[in-house]
């Protein structure tokens, strides 16, 4: 790591609102937390957060540095893994997978490109939260909603995944083949991203137009995945997500809009994770010689 740990965790706090939730996705004390973050501002002599009962609110200084420490952390990152990669002259590719980056089409790709490339091998390592990506991760498979995190990593588009709603299985919607604007018309439904990307903008907008209020999930990445369920909620959500969601049914809405489903990378790949990256570019754009190209 290239840069004093407690920049990390001043993300995260940010990010989340809360030392608890910080200390949860990093996976230490709330205590630590706080000291790290004490250490911080007595260090660079300024106040980063606005403590209250509700939680912690960016101060003026603690806005400006959000920005700033994200894209050094990226930096630090992209050479860090630069590094490794130039020392260790690695065949190994490592790929960052969650409940929410699944290998939807990762699997049926390295099967296929392991026919023709017998040199490298495939390690997949846990993405414990979005801002605690290991250094050594080559590549996420996601969609491309505009996360913070995504910022410093190349994107590769492979497919258009339209929005979707979910709904709770005995929720009275969940017996339809589509949702239509009617049906939801003067409703509230929940999304997890405030319009981060043109194409969650655009689909906000049509929410909007079409007399639906939207409320936004405050929550970890990952609590969205049962949350819904237990609260009754209707969500706005990439249909890929069909499979995580818990005890949701998730219905086509083709008003809606679609948002870039890929392959995130590092912006200095490896050769081996470069040969990979070739080979999915070519399944994608110029077809495969087996004739088989995954899609979702």
């Amino acid at each position: 790591m290239l840069y004093k740990p407690y920049l990390k965790t001043f993300v995260t706090v940010a990010r989340t609102g809360s030392f608890s939730k910080a200390a949860a996705l990093l996976y230490v004390s709330a205590s630590a937390v706080t000291q790290q973050i004490n250490a911080m501002e007595k260090e660079l002599n300024v106040t980063l957060f606005i403590r209250g009962h509700s939680g912690v609110t960016l101060s003026e200084a603690g806005r400006y540095l959000l920005p700033e420490a994200e894209d050094v952390i990226r930096r630090c990152d992209s050479v860090s893994h630069a590094l490794q990669n130039i020392s260790a002259d690695t065949q190994e590719i490592c790929v960052g997978t969650s409940m929410m980056e699944k290998c939807r089409l990762l699997y049926n790709l390295w099967v296929l490109f392991t026919q023709q490339d017998h040199s490298c091998t495939i390690q997949m390592v846990n993405i414990e939260s979005a801002d605690n990506i290991p250094d050594r991760t080559d590549m996420i498979e996601s969609v491309n909603g505009g996360m913070p995190w995504a910022k410093g990593w190349e994107f590769m588009e492979v497919a258009r995944i339209p929005f979707a709603f979910a709904v709770p299985v005995n929720h009275p919607l969940a017996k339809k083949k589509k949702i239509l604007p009617q049906d939801l018309s003067g409703q509230t439904v929940y999304s997890i991203n405030e319009g981060s990307s043109p194409d969650i903008q655009d689909m906000l907008r049509r929410l909007g137009g079409a007399g639906i209020r939207v409320k936004f999930h405050r929550g970890s990445g990952s609590s969205v995945l049962w949350e819904g369920a237990f609260n009754g909620w209707i969500e706005v959500v990439p249909a890929c997500w069909e499979d995580i969601l818990i005890n949701m049914r998730t219905i086509e809405a083709d008003w809606t809009g679609s948002m870039p489903y890929g392959i995130f990378s590092r912006p200095q790949p490896s050769p081996a994770s470069a040969r990979f990256l070739e080979f999915i570019r070519q399944t994608y754009h110029e077809g495969n010689p087996q004739g088989i190209v995954p899609i979702l």
